[in-house]
């Protein structure tokens, strides 16, 4: 039944249909003009299935459905155009499935769904232009599978979803365009928050966000600043963040934390995707931590690996080929393992460090109780088929505490060949042993004598793992400083 029909209507003023007014049939303003308001503050439109019909209204200033508005059907404010706000602070819209239509609707300033708002149905604002703010907070949107539709909505400023926000049913905000801040502090979400293709160009604030195994999606979103605190993500079970891009993180959350914050990405996707870590380590980066970046990124190669294997290994089918290709997969990590440790795949070369340091404690150890046992020898023939040398070190080594040995040592510095040599340098011997440019002159007048007992023996074979480790050591790290190994994202 129709209350009361204004089909096309034109009025030069204002329209109240609000305290005191009860419609039991529908109200029809569709395509009307009205030059200034469209008062339903405190109205009562009780028909079903719609109750207030204002499809393609054009409205010359604001619009009110608030202080005690009620509508049992749909209100269908669709491709509306309102010069002013749509304020519905308070309203109560009551239909099912749809409670309020704003689809590709457009205002001149902003539109209120906020304290006191409550709607049974959804509430369509898909591809609506907003000029102002959508404001939200406080508003109650009961519907299920979906509450809120703002997908492709157009808002000249922020978009507030805080404050005792409520929503049963999924919040869509895919492919929005944001002028200014998402801000959703305190919001509660039941099931699912849609922003794939989101463009925010202010802030996305997610604090403080309440709810239990949220979905969150994110896909190919971009945001200026991310502003997420320390747990925020706590109440999501599944997050999307494939090709999310953010400009800024502002946030006092440490690595681990928003590792664990990728990770929760990695366990919702199916094959795993690298592009979320280089993100958050180039914005990281940026914004001056390198060693968090980093951190990352090694994480990222940790994953990568074993998504290979993964993939190697269900692709196993028993040719041959397969079969040697998940093999090869499965000892990759394996061989990978020291560059991991001394470099962090190229992204911490300052790892090889302490490295080098053990290399360099032990071979100095080593080389010093060698020489104290008397078996180093010198590389010249001349000087070691000298009589001199011969006199002062027979063959048969001694002991290290030796007294003789000691003395053997002093007579030998004191002759001509002795005084000439190069002196032995434990501590030098082993940094030129292990730098591969012979350029102190100890690994080419100096070597341990196999002959002269087990230390020398030792000794001999240890030279040749150290020089072996040297060059590798400097080789990889001429690649990665100059970036030929190891990944610059």
């Amino acid at each position: 039944d129709v209350a009361l029909t204004c089909y096309d209507i034109t009025v030069g003023a204002s329209v109240h249909l609000s305290y005191g007014f009860e419609a039991h049939g529908k109200v029809d303003l569709a395509s009307a003009k009205i030059a200034e308001q469209l008062d339903c503050k405190g109205g009562k439109f009780l028909a079903e299935p719609t109750a207030l019909q204002c499809y393609s209204i054009t409205v010359g200033e604001h619009a009110f459905f608030l202080d005690g508005f009620e509508a049992q059907g749909e209100v269908d404010l669709a491709n509306a155009k309102i010069a002013g706000q749509l304020d519905c602070a308070g309203g109560k819209f009551l239909a099912k499935p749809v409670a309020l239509n704003c689809h590709a609707m457009s205002t001149g300033r902003s539109v209120l769904l906020q304290f006191g708002f409550e709607a049974h149905g959804k509430v369509d604002l898909a591809g609506a232009k907003i000029a102002g703010q959508l404001n939200c907070a406080g508003g109650k949107f009961w519907a299920e599978p979906e509450a809120l539709n703002c997908s492709g909505i157009n808002v000249g400023a922020d978009v507030l979803l805080l404050s005792g926000f409520e929503a049963r049913g999924a919040v869509d905000l895919g492919r929005a365009e944001i002028a200014g801040d998402l801000k959703m502090p305190s919001a509660k979400f039941a099931k699912r928050l849609i922003a794939s293709g989101m463009r925010v160009r202010d802030g996305f604030f997610w604090r403080g966000v309440q709810g239990h195994g949220i979905t969150v999606e994110l896909i190919d979103a971009q945001v200026g600043t991310l502003n997420d605190p320390p747990g925020s993500w706590d109440p999501v079970k599944k997050l999307h963040l494939s090709s999310f891009g953010y400009d800024r993180i502002k946030s006092k959350m440490d690595v681990q934390e928003r590792l664990d914050w990728l990770a929760k990405h990695d366990a919702t996707v199916s094959r795993f995707t690298p592009a979320p870590y280089v993100q958050l380590a180039n914005v990281l980066r940026q914004q001056g931590f390198a060693g968090e970046a980093a951190q990352v990124l090694i994480r990222r190669e940790d994953k990568q690996r074993a998504a290979e294997w993964d993939a190697a290994v269900t692709g196993m089918d028993g040719t041959f080929q397969r079969e040697l290709i998940a093999s090869a997969h499965q000892y990759r990590p394996l061989l990978s393992l020291p560059f991991k440790w001394m470099f962090g795949y190229g992204h911490q070369p300052a790892r090889v460090l302490p490295w080098i340091a053990i290399i360099w404690a032990v071979t100095f150890c080593f080389a010093e109780q060698t020489h104290r046992r008397g078996q180093f020898a010198p590389t010249s023939t001349v000087v070691l088929n000298s009589p001199e040398w011969l006199r002062s070190f027979p063959s048969t080594p001694l002991p290290a505490d030796s007294p003789l040995w000691r003395a053997q040592l002093d007579a030998w510095v004191k002759t001509e060949p002795g005084r000439d040599y190069e002196s032995f340098s434990a501590w030098l011997y082993a940094l030129d042993l292990f730098i591969p440019l012979d350029a102190l002159g100890q690994e080419k007048n100096w070597a341990p004598s196999a002959s002269r007992g087990a230390w020398g023996e030792w000794g001999h074979r240890l030279r040749w793992l150290v020089q072996m480790a040297g060059w590798v050591i400097t080789a990889m790290g001429v690649a990665v400083v100059t970036g030929l190994i190891g990944r610059r994202d």
